[in-house]
């Protein structure tokens, strides 16, 4: 039997994931570095319209909307909006519109969004995929928007303290970043308001806050 290939690995990787609710990662609770950042751009945008870029269960999602912010939520497993969906429904969030959808070919029009979070999308994408993810953030984020984003940083602790920024882990695909990566890949489009690092045994990530040019 042929090897499945990288991406069909980790596709068959989430959707495990995500049928037994047995991944590592946090279901409900949102991250604070990303509602922090969240709550300061309620009161700066002028619209409201947010996109969570690979929203899994649905946690940030569902935090944004009870910030007051319209939110459209997308994963490419259907079994992460299922279970984004429930979770909605538990915390009685509303205004969110869950679908299925690919990062890198975003079904959204162009400059359809105040804002794009991702936590923990980009980590997942290979060096070969950063241009169509960035081309596809850019599309849909209205000029003078803001980017939320959270990845890998090498402290993440599955990394080990490895120099090879990525590894392939149960079918998974996973990357770290440094601050400079960050910048190289969009800091010819965006302008970096805030960067800070979470360290400590559950840390290990980048969280940025970025603003598209006008």
């Amino acid at each position: 039997m042929a090897p499945l290939s990288a991406d069909k690995a980790n596709r068959r990787y989430f959707r495990q994931a995500y049928r037994t609710g047995r991944h590592g990662w946090g279901t409900e609770d949102p991250s604070p570095y990303a509602v922090d950042f969240l709550r300061r751009l309620r009161g700066l945008v002028s619209g409201g319209r947010l996109l969570d870029v690979g929203c899994g269960e649905g946690r940030h999602a569902i935090a944004a909307a009870k910030m007051g912010f319209e939110v459209a939520a997308i994963d490419y497993e259907p079994l992460a909006i299922r279970r984004a969906k429930r979770l909605a429904r538990k915390h009685r969030a509303k205004g969110i519109a869950f679908r299925q959808g690919n990062a890198l070919d975003l079904p959204f029009p162009a400059r359809s969004f105040d804002v794009v979070l991702d936590y923990g999308c980009l980590h997942h994408q290979r060096k070969s995929a950063w241009t169509a993810y960035r081309a596809n953030i850019l599309r849909v984020l209205k000029p003078g928007g803001f980017y939320v984003l959270s990845v890998f940083s090498p402290g993440f602790r599955l990394f080990g303290g490895s120099r090879r920024p990525w590894h392939i882990a149960q079918g998974a695909y996973r990357r770290y970043f440094t601050r400079e990566d960050v910048l190289r890949i969009f800091g010819g489009d965006f302008e970096v308001v805030e960067m800070v690092e979470e360290t400590g045994r559950e840390g290990g990530f980048w969280h940025a806050l970025m603003k598209r040019a006008p």
